[in-house]
């Protein structure tokens, strides 16, 4: 498919989700505007532990905060993607439950779990079961409104992460500032002006990458404030473009997928490396980026490097998620798909339904 032809996009992304893509920034906005007026129990802010609970785009948003500011937290976090909770979860732990479309059953159910415990819950949604149980229950809830911004949880990591922000600062859990929120966003718009669809491929880096990254299975790398955003990607490359896609975190990789590359021995030629690079790494992380991609090429794999280029972590953060949501689009118009459409993912769901 031509990336520079808009035939492409007019047959293939009927319901305009690059609406929601090139105003990502305006999901930061919001959630961060809207959690400013968060009411927070002062019993939370004494709570002991936090359990963050949440499924597939739902889980993004938890998975960049904690990554991202994993040294700036000043309480345990603990991330469940599954039915129930850890056992210490008590009257002093917070749960927070985390669902895009209010209606994710393994979320309930650990809320249903949260309740039987007597512990304090905080839900984040856009409405569906998960808001009346809030509303009937009483619970503190921060509920969005995604509109066209954001049309499938995984296009709605905006209004996610920086919904769990605005909630953590509220809390008194992290110090963070308007100004640093501020700052992702122009990062952000910084990479939609070089990025958007009207700019050509031979001058769009995502059109670029996109295009490296086609027929491949691909292999995300990233370290420490970036791990959360290749999170983010490879749900994304999964569900809107339809191909394969999973990450892996720096030094954990170097300690033994390095062996694991060997076998298959048709592996290597059908995978390509797409490795985050960051001046804001630990020193020795930095030398691990670019021994691991000499490795990785020496056993076969095709290695793509994105440089960020922000002076904060936050910035970075955006500035990735932001590539990311374009590649992932772009990939999808590559292989012909329908980038909103998720046909194994209802079918599976209806599947457990009856």
């Amino acid at each position: 498919m031509n990336l520079d032809s808009h035939k492409t996009y007019a047959a293939l992304d009927g319901s305009d989700i690059r609406f929601g893509i090139e105003h990502l920034p305006e999901q930061i906005r919001i959630a961060w505007e809207e959690t400013r007026e968060l009411e927070i129990p002062e019993a939370f802010r004494k709570a002991s532990s936090v359990v963050i609970v949440g499924m597939g785009g739902s889980a993004l948003g938890p998975h960049m905060l904690v990554t991202t500011f994993f040294d700036r937290i000043t309480v345990p976090v603990t991330l469940v993607n599954g039915y129930a909770l850890p056992g210490f979860v008590d009257k002093k732990t917070l749960v927070i439950l985390s669902s895009f479309s209010g209606t994710t059953e393994e979320v309930l159910a650990a809320g249903d779990d949260a309740m039987k415990r007597g512990a304090m819950i905080f839900a984040i949604d856009a409405g569906g079961d998960l808001a009346k149980r809030a509303k009937k229950h009483r619970w503190p809830m921060y509920q969005f409104d995604p509109g066209d911004l954001a049309k499938q949880p995984r296009l709605g990591t905006g209004f996610s992460l920086a919904g769990m922000l605005g909630f953590f600062e509220r809390a008194k859990f992290l110090k963070i500032t308007g100004a640093e929120l501020d700052r992702m966003r122009i990062a952000m718009g910084e990479v939609i002006d070089s990025c958007a669809v009207d700019v050509p491929t031979k001058e769009n880096p995502a059109k670029l990458v996109a295009k490296s990254l086609a027929e491949s299975a691909v292999l995300i790398i990233a370290a420490e404030h970036l791990v959360g955003t290749a999170h983010v990607l490879a749900n994304s490359i999964n569900e809107t473009a339809k191909q394969f896609a999973t990450f892996c975190a720096l030094p954990e990789l170097d300690h033994h997928l390095l062996e694991g590359l060997t076998y298959p021995k048709t592996f290597a030629r059908k995978t390509v490396a797409l490795i985050m690079q960051s001046d804001l790494y630990n020193a020795r992380t930095q030398k691990r980026v670019a021994v691991t991609a000499k490795m990785l090429e020496e056993q076969g794999l095709a290695v793509v490097d994105y440089v960020t280029s922000g002076s904060e972590r936050l910035e970075e953060v955006g500035e990735v998620l932001q590539f990311g949501s374009f590649v992932s689009y772009y990939l999808a118009m590559k292989n012909g798909v329908k980038p909103d459409e998720i046909p194994f993912v209802e079918a599976f769901k209806k599947a457990m339904g009856k």
